[in-house]
């Protein structure tokens, strides 16, 4: 009970810092133990049931799919963005509610059995996974130039990392280091600083991304030219960080397009 009590602390302590900023909540969805001759398969009905379940009523402000390509764990993971945790609670039961729709409405009941059988299926997928929620600020939650194309395959770089301190400044202290410099000189395309709000996570997650492999392993391995405010950042993440941390690198497999209304396979034309 202490420690639950502490990590409370430190987390109202990092937010009231922010108390100015408009705050993003993430839903993160890791799902586990998916063979690679299912990965396929899932790919196909994750698209098929995400376009069916979206539309005007839904609350959600952006979802991205990743595969897990190289680090210990899930197989995908799934991002959900929401404006509130209001959002966040309704939207399940909106995405279901619209999926159940389009199947009823479809007339030929050998084809609703073929789409129940397929929700099935997808469902199955969820019997191992684990969630999360996360919180991001406006100013350091998403970092890119304007105008940048994610409609591509590109890599994810993940650090996951608990905090002997101020969660608010490790996470800057980060964004300073590395995901500002790098997004300003075109090294990565985004990144991003979240903190964990509900569920099971560590205390503060980054990311960057890069245009690919060899984009990313070039970035990691590259002797830079930091600035005073870099290097003040760089001394205040690790002065934060505390015990063993966690590294994923994902592949972008697709993510909503808002605009459109579907899910949008990573590449052009897709």
């Amino acid at each position: 009970m202490k420690k639950s009590f502490t990590i409370l602390l430190l987390f109202l302590f990092t937010l009231s810092g922010y108390s100015q900023e408009q705050r993003a909540y993430e839903s993160c969805t890791y799902v586990n133990n998916v063979s690679v001759s299912e990965i396929p398969r899932f790919i196909e009905l994750y698209k098929q049931f995400t376009d069916m379940s979206l539309g005007d009523n839904r609350t959600q402000s952006s979802e991205w799919l990743f595969r897990h390509w190289y680090g210990s764990g899930h197989t995908f993971v799934i991002y959900s963005a929401y404006d509130s945790m209001e959002d966040y609670h309704a939207d399940a039961d909106l995405a279901e509610a619209n999926i159940t729709a389009k199947i009823k409405a479809v007339t030929d009941a050998d084809q609703q059995k073929v789409l129940m059988d397929e929700w099935a299926e997808l469902a199955s997928f969820w019997d191992d996974h684990t969630d999360e929620i996360r919180v991001r600020n406006t100013s350091t939650g998403f970092y890119a130039k304007e105008g940048t194309d994610f409609d591509s395959p590109f890599v994810m770089s993940v650090g996951r990392y608990n905090s002997s301190g101020s969660w608010g400044d490790m996470g800057n202290g980060f964004f300073n280091w590395v995901t500002v410099p790098d997004v300003d000189n075109d090294v990565s395309l985004a990144g991003g600083v979240s903190y964990h709000y509900m569920g099971s996570g560590p205390d503060v997650e980054v990311w960057n991304c890069y245009r690919s492999l060899v984009d990313f392993a070039t970035a990691v391995t590259a002797k830079k030219e930091l600035s005073d405010t870099a290097k003040e950042g760089r001394k205040t993440f690790w002065s934060l960080a505390d015990g063993a941390h966690e590294d994923q690198i994902y592949l972008h497999i697709g993510h909503v397009n808002m605009e459109k209304g579907v899910f949008d396979l990573a590449g052009a034309d897709r």
